[in-house]
């Protein structure tokens, strides 16, 4: 009886041990899986950031771009007016 329960005994302490070794292996894993997941989420940080000040600087762009063409479109109706009143001022004399 003694022997069945030492051999039992032996088990036990033999499965908890490869228990602790998973343990070991996992915790390493779940370790090295953590710094690759925060090296990506610096990474995708960074990104994020480039593309919103590539983000500003198209909106910054495409406003002065509509102000820019306004004013040249406003200068091209003046100047038009201006043709037509010299067109017209030469066919009256």
């Amino acid at each position: 009886m003694i022997y069945m329960l030492l051999i039992l005994i032996l088990v036990l302490l033999s499965f908890i041990f490869y228990l602790f070794i998973q343990n070991n292996k996992i915790k390493e894993e779940h370790l090295t899986t953590k710094t690759k997941l925060q090296s990506i989420l610096f990474s995708l940080h960074k990104k994020q950031q480039l593309l919103n000040d590539k983000v500003i600087i198209s909106t910054v762009y495409k406003s002065n771009y509509s102000k820019d063409m306004k004013a040249l479109g406003d200068e091209v109706v003046e100047l038009q007016k201006v043709f037509i009143d010299i067109i017209s001022n030469r066919n009256y004399k």
